[in-house]
């Protein structure tokens, strides 16, 4: 049975469990036996069953993974990592220039260039550059 059918049938049968239980609880108070009883636990047990079931098969599944290739960062002050990056920080001063910065590579992969530059194969979170230039007109 497939996954959708499969989970159309089993919320079906869980409003069915549902009535029988009703039932049998509606007989257990009226006329009190050990049948009743017994009847009205199974069917709470499928229901409960059915129920864990269908949650578990609602639940999405995670993605797998995808493999990054190459992490590259350059520059003074740059992370690289494969994975996630959490917490990092980097600070760096450089005398006032004017050189153009370089060009992320071409091709598969992630490439961060420049100061304070940060490649990561995964999730950056709380992590902070500051690049700063020295004025030479400041004292």
């Amino acid at each position: 049975m497939g996954g959708r059918r499969g989970q159309a049938w089993a919320a079906a049968a869980g409003v069915g469990v549902g009535a029988v239980v009703n039932v049998a609880t509606g007989m257990l108070t009226q006329r009190w036996g050990l049948a009743w009883l017994a009847a009205s636990v199974a069917f709470v047990v499928v229901g409960g069953g059915l129920l864990g079931w269908l949650t578990y098969r609602a639940t999405p599944e995670p993605e797998p993974a995808r493999p990054v290739g190459r992490v590259v960062a350059s520059g003074d002050g740059a992370i690289s990592a494969g994975g996630s990056v959490t917490g990092s920080s980097t600070r760096v001063t450089h005398p006032p220039s004017d050189s153009p910065q370089a060009a992320p590579r071409p091709g598969p992969g992630v490439y961060a260039s420049g100061p304070g530059a940060i490649a990561a194969g995964g999730d950056v979170a709380d992590s902070r550059t500051e690049v700063t230039r020295d004025d030479p007109a400041a004292p």
